[in-house]
């Protein structure tokens, strides 16, 4: 008897919910309809102009070029003037950047127009950013060059820079006419090479921003993995700098000692051994002993890591 009570209970119960369901569905439904059709359709913004030049109006390339032929000519070669025949982001062409040029054309006044290279830092970055968008430039704003007030015109050039970049200069180049620390490094003994044209600096670094350096990876480990895998593991016999930093040991830009490391290799083994070889026993291998020429390596030679032997030879 007391199951059939407890049947009923669930019955009813299952019963009262399915009619709250359908009223619900009834009662609510129309004002769920009813909100979508007041709620206005959302058009794509109309493209903004980037360079704000008062009450000026379009005037075309055509207009621009009876006083700046040479300009203009110049211009049709260079890559944002060809991409002004296929993307609308360029289809004003000159004025997608100086802005509109009719009180410019009408009265010859150069205040009418807006000429980047007058421009605040800031604000050719943000003349720029209107278009260029892509992920490599996300951390701009944090980046060392905005902060130092590096301009975009520092490095670019719409109308001489060269390639699609429109870089004043080459990419090493251009980075080395400030970086001069670092092109001294690269002229050392032991460098990448980046001189000799197989690499860039844009190959390990982003110019526009990076969360360490630059870099175009979160760590300084993690970009020299890229290309130098076999150094970083994972072993089952870790050498503890190496785990820390790729930098504890080496300089990214050249060194005057072999393999770009900071120091000559007994040097630098001892900078952190120097107990090593220490236990003095008939027959032992000491530091005092040693040749003066012998390396730490020539018996140490896995000494990245090694998944056979935790002194590191093999």
């Amino acid at each position: 008897m007391h199951t059939r009570s407890c049947s009923r209970i669930r019955r009813a119960g299952l019963v009262f919910a399915a009619m709250t369901a359908m009223l619900s569905f009834t009662f609510l439904t129309p004002a769920f309809a009813a909100d979508k059709e007041v709620i206005p359709s959302v058009s794509a913004p109309e493209a903004k102009v980037a360079a704000n030049n008062g009450d000026s109006k379009m005037v075309g390339q055509a207009a621009c070029a009876t006083c700046h032929a040479e300009k203009a000519e110049a211009f049709s070669k260079t890559f944002h003037g060809r991409k002004s025949l296929s993307n609308g982001k360029l289809a004003n062409a000159c004025e997608s950047c100086h802005g509109a040029g009719s009180g410019h054309a009408d009265a010859g006044d150069v205040a009418k127009i807006t000429n980047p290279k007058k421009l605040e830092p800031a604000a050719v970055a943000a003349l720029c950013l209107t278009c260029h968008k892509d992920k490599a430039l996300m951390m701009w704003k944090t980046s060392p060059h905005k902060t130092n007030g590096v301009s975009c015109l520092t490095c670019h050039s719409i109308h001489e820079g060269e390639g699609r970049q429109s870089l004043v200069k080459g990419k090493t180049d251009t980075c080395l006419e400030c970086h001069t620390s670092q092109k001294a490094d690269m002229r050392l003994p032991s460098h990448h090479p980046v001189a000799e044209g197989k690499m860039s600096c844009v190959s390990c670094h982003n110019p526009h921003g990076g969360i360490e350096g630059n870099l175009k990876a979160d760590s300084g480990e993690e970009l020299c993995a890229k290309c130098h895998s076999e150094k970083v593991g994972p072993f089952a016999f870790e050498h503890p700098p190496v785990a820390d930093g790729c930098m504890n040991c080496h300089k990214p830009h050249g060194s005057a000692n072999d393999k770009l490391l900071k120091q000559s290799p007994q040097t630098l083994c001892l900078s952190c051994h120097v107990r090593a070889h220490g236990n003095i026993t008939a027959g032992a291998t000491t530091l005092a002993n040693l040749e003066p020429r012998t390396r730490c390596t020539n018996c140490h030679r896995d000494i990245h890591g090694s998944n056979r032997d935790s002194l590191f030879a093999r």
